[in-house]
């Protein structure tokens, strides 16, 4: 019997999760716990990406893992606390209907879309506004919702006791990616062979223009 067929569907789906981390631009993280998963993630469009699942301790099999993504401009923003203050969530999830899936699946479709950003750019527009947020502008900001961006000014004012109730919705609502297709050719091997856009140090009116199409196709 071949050691595939003995394993169980989690432990088939985590397998299938690292080989999706062997491609060039995601990467699992060690997180020294069987409770969670890490994975980081370089998107074409030169933005940085970290995926996070994670469950309860000592209740593995009865709690359903919960997904978190934080974005950056720069990938070293994620190696500190004072640099991740220049990062910010991202409130995208697995759709429902897959919630099905073993997490190592749906982590798989998850990482892959935010490898292919600008793609998922143009059907998302949180992510089309965190690919063209300055990094300075992202201390600033808690999360990118799918209704409106929550600076870290707003998510302070939602401790207090006068809690802005619109507010408090958006921020624990998630917005839900479709299950991507794994189709033969779907990633271009020259694009992948390029370097990514540096957005922040693009000084032309290249950057505007990219810019103004993304927003133009949301509007």
């Amino acid at each position: 019997m071949s050691v595939e067929c003995e394993l169980n569907p989690h432990e088939k789906s985590m397998q299938f999760l690292r080989e999706v981390c062997n491609i060039d631009g995601i990467e699992m993280i060690d997180s020294n716990s069987i409770y969670k998963i890490v994975v980081q993630v370089r998107g074409r469009s030169g933005r940085h990406y970290e995926v996070e699942a994670s469950r309860p301790i000592g209740l593995f099999m009865q709690t359903p893992w919960t997904t978190e993504v934080v974005g950056a401009a720069w990938k070293r923003d994620f190696d500190s606390e004072k640099a991740r203050a220049y990062t910010a969530k991202l409130c995208l999830n697995i759709h429902e209907d897959k919630e099905h899936l073993p997490v190592g699946d749906r982590l798989a479709s998850l990482v892959l879309s935010l490898h292919n950003d600008v793609k998922l750019a143009m059907e998302i527009p949180l992510v089309a506004q965190f690919i063209v947020c300055p990094r300075e502008e992202l201390f600033h900001i808690f999360t990118f919702q799918e209704e409106l961006v929550v600076t870290q000014d707003m998510s302070d004012e939602s401790a207090l006791e006068g809690n802005p109730q619109h507010v408090l919705d958006f921020m624990e609502e998630d917005h839900d990616v479709e299950f991507i297709d794994f189709l033969p050719g779907f990633w271009d091997d020259e694009l992948g062979e390029q370097e990514a856009f540096d957005l922040d140090s693009i000084q032309t009116n290249w950057l505007q223009d990219v810019s103004d199409d993304i927003m133009q196709r949301f509007d």
